[in-house]
């Protein structure tokens, strides 16, 4: 899931730079970027859809229109989340990020300081507006980056705000915020801080392979071979990806 977000940054621009300039440089980035949603995710494994068509099922039945805590909002959030990812036909897939993000949004409403719902709520606009196409993800850029630092303004050690951070800093171009020494960094405090988290440290492996830091990578690639797959996880999906990866590289 990758990667992008309500993110295009303000672009600083020098009073000497001729206004049809600056409109012509937006309109050619705005033409030519689509959002980094998020970190992209492995296909579904089997049986994935069904199980969380029928959790979703579980948490609407009886009390679609009586839900009122904001836990319960993040939970359907995260559900929607995930369906998103699992389906295969398009259309599902961008109205099920759109419910999501409806959601994540009314847990914001009752608990703006909550640093998940702002990141579910960035995760689940950027993955709808990703397939929606260049022009609509373009437009989204700055509020999905705004909703991801306002959330690790709140936690600064949430992993998955830090990951979907890291990556984002490492697709968008420079003129739009764009930075890979941030990106390197940000991925690396979510490993930090999450030492499990087998597809931030996947990442990683590769933002280093990117800066032709072989050794760096094969040791974080070691390490997920290491460990064990987290159960309700696409863990074993991410370490069959680390293993072919591994694999690939030159022996010492």
């Amino acid at each position: 899931m990758l990667l992008l977000c309500p993110w295009i940054k303000r672009i600083a621009v020098s009073p000497a730079v001729p206004h049809r300039t600056l409109t012509v440089l937006l309109v050619f980035a705005l033409a030519i970027v689509t959002v980094p949603a998020r970190p992209e995710s492995p296909s579904a494994a089997p049986g994935q859809v069904e199980a969380l068509e029928k959790v979703l099922h579980t948490l609407l039945a009886g009390h679609a229109d009586s839900l009122s805590d904001a836990g319960q909002f993040l939970h359907l959030a995260n559900v929607y989340l995930d369906l998103g990812d699992a389906y295969t036909d398009e259309n599902k897939r961008r109205e099920s990020y759109e419910q999501g993000a409806k959601v994540a949004q009314r847990a914001l409403a009752l608990e703006p300081s909550n640093a998940e719902a702002h990141y579910l709520y960035a995760a689940n606009v950027g993955s709808a507006a990703q397939l929606q196409g260049m022009m609509a993800s373009a437009l989204t850029v700055n509020e999905i980056k705004s909703h991801v630092k306002r959330a690790l303004e709140l936690n600064p050690d949430y992993a998955p705000a830090l990951h979907m951070m890291g990556m984002m800093y490492e697709e968008l171009p420079w003129f739009l915020g764009g930075d890979g020494e941030a990106a390197l960094t940000h991925v690396q405090h979510a490993v930090t801080v999450d030492p499990q988290y087998t597809h931030a440290r996947l990442d990683l492996a590769r933002l280093y392979l990117k800066r032709r830091n072989a050794s760096a990578a094969r040791q974080e690639l070691q390490t997920i071979m290491s460990g064990s797959p987290r159960p309700g996880t696409n863990d074993q999906r991410y370490r069959q990806e680390a293993r072919q990866l591994l694999a690939s590289l030159p022996t010492k």
